[in-house]
């Protein structure tokens, strides 16, 4: 089904982002991970130590957006060996690329280009290679953090990861960074992915009442308006 509003979008979004998420150390056992994530890993290190931005947040950001899988235009598979999914831009939803998710559209912006300038790459370079496209990422997070660094708690990071995913409505967006947030608090791990787990004060971020919503079983999304909003069904305040 081709969704034709950036409501319907935005709910493509995070039912595509938000569903089926696993639990952290559900087992209670490690995971080896497999010698591309263990790559992937040592790349999120160096680009968090080259920008001065949180590692823990460019791994749980590529877990929200690919689950640490390369995604790249249709017919561009790479050949290098390493793991891709190919996107369709004629799908319908518009296509994120890279393994961090990066984008090239009238919706969510041009964070692929944006992020290739800040590095001096081209943006074809971030396509087809992760360890640029992770380095885009993490330049364009320190840009949107506006000075900020890996000093900096975690919790002051929110609104950098808000305005990397794209969302202009930041109640929407919120829905993202909160994904992005508590992948970090519960970790996450599996063969193709690892995010470390660390304490997040998820209520100073959000309040009391929002964190109680966005942390609801089920969360209705607005459609058909060009501002959409989040809601609870019977939730109440106390």
């Amino acid at each position: 089904m081709k969704l034709k509003t950036k409501a319907g979008l935005l709910v493509a979004l995070f039912a595509a982002a938000m569903a089926g998420a696993p639990s952290a150390f559900a087992d209670g056992k490690a995971r080896e991970l497999n010698v591309h994530a263990k790559k992937y890993q040592q790349y999120f290190a160096e680009a968090s130590a080259e920008f001065n931005v949180p590692v823990e947040l460019l791994e749980a950001i590529a877990y929200a957006e690919t689950r640490w899988r390369h995604h790249v235009p249709k017919g561009h598979a790479r050949k290098n060996g390493e793991p891709d999914v190919e996107v369709d831009p004629h799908g319908g939803m518009p296509p994120n690329y890279g393994i961090m998710g990066l984008r090239n559209d009238s919706h969510f912006g041009t964070s692929l280009v944006q992020a290739a300038g800040l590095i001096r790459e081209q943006p074809a370079t971030l396509l087809s290679n992760t360890r640029a496209n992770i380095r885009g990422a993490a330049a364009l997070l320190a840009f949107h953090g506006a000075r900020k660094t890996r000093a900096f708690p975690l919790e002051d990071w929110e609104q950098a990861v808000a305005l990397y995913s794209g969302i202009p409505q930041p109640e929407i967006a919120q829905l993202y960074t909160y994904e992005v947030f508590t992948a970090i608090r519960q970790g996450r791990e599996g063969g193709d992915y690892k995010i470390r787990q660390r304490h997040v004060e998820m209520e100073k971020i959000y309040g009391r009442d929002k964190l109680k919503k966005l942390a609801a079983p089920r969360i209705t999304v607005e459609t058909g308006v060009p501002d959409p909003k989040i809601s609870v069904p019977d939730f109440q305040s106390k």
